[in-house]
């Protein structure tokens, strides 16, 4: 509905709550009864919309025996070895950051210089891009009515590159020492996503796709968005709608610089959109610009539903939003990113009180 630009009596308000809730249930801590309750079951007794993602994350499937793991106490240490070149990659996490449920961050990056870069391009036309969609449609049957499930891909290839092999920082070096083998590094990563995934991807029964994430002005600013990521999500856009699906990207990122170029690619949605006071844009912001052409999913930065933030600033602010979106086109009330870990319960409820009238 939302997506097909019409304006609702009530906004829906479909918020994320899976790492507040895992922490929540780990800590005991879920009032009374809401004890024992799913993330789902919470969401249907708040009047919320069901926050169903399925998650296929792209990646590069290797040769048997060339990645090798090994653990040395919190860290994660993958062995890459590549015809020419050795590459590792060093992840780690606290074991409080494991129980909340957070991701390992990366400590080591497996490419810092040509020889690897080159390694890696060799290994990369030895390699399959594997992605499993297969359990999509059971889950699409299992939300029902609830929700509409949200098919993630994860990032672009050129964004995949950064995000796992180089890091931002090594890419820039990588793009002013050797960008030759960079560039043919990241057109052969390319020709997979385009040769493997996408058919895939437009035959499924998916409606709505999520393809991109953390487009920033610091880490992805124009210059580089429209050399690496428009022209390859100008394409996929096209195709996916041409199959009759929308397609988002994840936004929790300040991204004043690039707002013209996401419209230009053809997103229809930026998903967990992040606003003031967590990035510099409002709400207001995108709309100038979006004018309900993408759908704004978001509203709610994750820091307000905590105590730090005043109980009386929190009912102003979701009121106005309210008051803000009331009778226009293309929002969905949600939260930038999750509601975290040591959120306030009489926030989410009082959200959903004012969400709904």
């Amino acid at each position: 509905m939302i997506f097909n630009g019409i304006i609702p009596v009530v906004p829906p308000v479909c918020i994320r709550m899976d790492l507040w809730h895992q922490d929540a249930v780990s800590r005991g801590t879920l009032p009374g009864e809401w004890a024992g309750l799913s993330v789902a079951a919470i969401e249907d007794r708040l009047g919320f919309c069901r926050s169903a993602r399925f998650r296929t994350k792209p990646h590069l499937e290797f040769p048997e025996g060339w990645v090798q793991k090994t653990y040395s106490g919190c860290n994660h240490n993958t062995i890459y070895n590549f015809p020419g070149d050795t590459l590792r990659k060093v992840e780690g996490r606290t074991h409080d950051q494991e129980r909340a449920g957070m991701r390992a961050a990366v400590l080591k990056y497996p490419v810092s210089s040509e020889s690897e870069c080159r390694a890696l391009l060799r290994a990369v036309e030895r390699a399959a891009l594997v992605s499993d969609l297969g359990g999509f449609a059971e889950f699409d049957a299992k939300t029902g009515d609830a929700g509409m499930p949200l098919l993630i891909l994860g990032s672009c290839p050129v964004h995949m590159l950064m995000l796992e092999w180089f890091g931002y920082e090594n890419f820039y070096y990588a793009l002013a020492d050797y960008p030759d083998v960079l560039g043919e590094l990241i057109r052969a990563v390319e020709r997979l996503f385009r040769s493997s995934l996408w058919s895939e991807v437009f035959a499924s029964s998916a409606e709505l796709i999520l393809h991109g994430n953390h487009f920033a002005d610091a880490t992805t600013p124009p210059p580089l968005f429209k050399r690496f990521f428009l022209p390859y999500f100008h394409d996929f856009n096209s195709g996916a709608h041409a199959a009759g699906q929308r397609v988002l990207w994840h936004s929790d990122a300040a991204m004043g610089s690039l707002l013209q170029l996401v419209l230009d690619a053809g997103f229809d949605g930026a998903d967990c959109l992040a606003t003031a006071p967590l990035v510099p844009e409002r709400l207001e912001d995108y709309y100038r610009v979006w004018q309900g052409r993408i759908v704004c999913w978001g509203g709610l930065p994750g820091i307000i539903f905590h105590a730090s933030f005043p109980d009386e600033s929190f009912d102003k602010y979701l009121r106005q939003l309210v008051e803000f979106i009331s009778g226009k086109a293309g929002f969905i009330i949600g939260v930038s990113d999750n509601i975290m870990p040591g959120a306030l319960w009489k926030r989410i409820a009082l959200a959903s009180e004012v969400c709904k009238n």
